[in-house]
């Protein structure tokens, strides 16, 4: 299993002309400088900041190479019977979605984003183990407003429809009432990714023209049964998260400003619990958003 339970990796988008604009209006004294593959310096005007993280991807960077240093070792965790998550985080524009799933289809083989990567993955490896056997199922859910909706069961969405989160001592934490359908190869998953993707709340704001309004998580289960009757079970959530705004900077407003507010706090509470988790504190506030909630086992 891989040495550290979480891990921050920085990504760079080239910039758009919008922001160059502004950066050359507004900040006309700004340079970004990549120390090594974990650090950089920031300069605007005469401040100087510092950061670093577990790898710094430039704006260069290919999507293999995100997935091999950033990705695959969770992938690999998973198919050992462990639960992971992997999750974008970041402004609202920035390249998460991008990130996760790739451009819109069709899109060339290097464009791949880290969900399909991850689906070759598995069946690669699944195809090469002949000892064991293996059964793998597909969720598909998004929390709109701190409400849970079924990504893969396109007729819902009315307020009857919102799933709620169940626990108990024998099952751990689960989203009741969620679809899961099995998948036996990558067009399985594909399918199933097309279909939910067309139900997510989106919306256009002065950063994106097509904003995720919602956090989305696919879940994929792979259970695991091998020649001497042993079995081993494990949950990969491949996270999507709504993007961070300053409200100024996207203009939203009406039923858009309050899809921010939601999406903010349940950003905050996720960070509270990552630091928490981090420096190993007692109390790990997983309750205070449906996001953390969900990602309870897996974090």
């Amino acid at each position: 299993m891989s040495s550290c339970g979480v891990k921050v990796i920085c990504r760079f988008r080239p910039m758009n002309q919008r922001e160059k604009t502004e950066v050359l209006t507004n900040v006309p004294e700004w340079n970004l400088n990549f120390i090594d593959e974990s650090g950089l310096e920031v300069t605007l005007g005469k401040s100087h900041y510092t950061f670093t993280f577990d790898r710094i991807f430039d704006s260069d960077s290919k999507q293999d190479d995100v997935y091999n240093l950033s990705a695959r070792p969770t992938i690999d965790d998973v198919l050992e019977g462990y639960n992971g998550t992997i999750f974008a985080y970041g402004q609202s524009g920035s390249g998460k979605t991008f990130t996760m799933f790739g451009p819109d289809k069709p899109f060339p083989e290097p464009l791949k984003g880290i969900i399909p990567r991850a689906s070759q993955h598995i069946f690669e490896h699944i195809e090469e183990d002949e000892k064991s056997s293996y059964a793998i199922k597909c969720s598909f859910l998004e929390i709109y407003k701190e409400n849970i909706r079924d990504l893969l069961s396109p007729n819902s969405g009315g307020t009857k429809d919102y799933l709620k989160v169940r626990e108990s001592p024998t099952r751990g934490v689960w989203v009741d009432g969620l679809t899961s359908e099995f998948a036996t190869c990558e067009q399985d998953i594909d399918d199933l990714i097309a279909l939910g993707d067309n139900s997510r709340s989106v919306s256009a704001t002065q950063m994106n023209a097509r904003s995720s309004r919602s956090h989305s998580i696919f879940i994929i289960t792979i259970e695991q049964k091998a020649e001497d009757g042993s079995t081993k079970t494990g949950k990969l959530n491949l996270v999507d998260l709504a993007g961070s705004e300053k409200i100024a900077k996207t203009g939203a407003t009406g039923e858009t400003l309050e899809e921010a507010k939601k999406i903010n706090q349940s950003l905050s509470a996720l960070g509270k619990c990552i630091n928490a988790l981090t420096t190993a504190k007692a109390h790990i506030p997983y309750r205070e958003s449906k996001l953390t909630r969900i990602l309870q086992e897996s974090l």
